[in-house]
């Protein structure tokens, strides 16, 4: 069953790393959802406060950590390089 654990961790990072690699470039986030930032982050937020209060593998608690510093990174980009446009006072 590890190797299922291991292939969701792959796919996971294949997804968010790329994600990080065009906000450090384009240095713009406006095309992207904090709202579905946020709901990751709480999914996997939830996700861990499971894993660390029950007994797995090593894989399971460094493939979790490494997934929420990502969400955090993806999250602290968009709202680093977000640009208001058009802001009414």
């Amino acid at each position: 069953m590890a190797i299922f654990c291991t292939i969701y961790y792959i796919l996971s990072y294949m997804q968010t790393i790329p994600q990080i690699i065009k906000l450090v470039k384009t240095k713009s986030s406006n095309d992207y959802s904090l709202g579905t930032i946020s709901l990751q982050l709480l999914a996997n937020i939830s996700w861990a406060t499971y894993i660390f209060t029950s007994t797995q593998s090593i894989i399971v608690y460094i493939g979790t950590i490494v997934d929420l510093f990502l969400l955090f990174l993806i999250a602290f980009l968009i709202v680093k390089y977000y640009r208001f446009k058009n802001v009414v006072i």
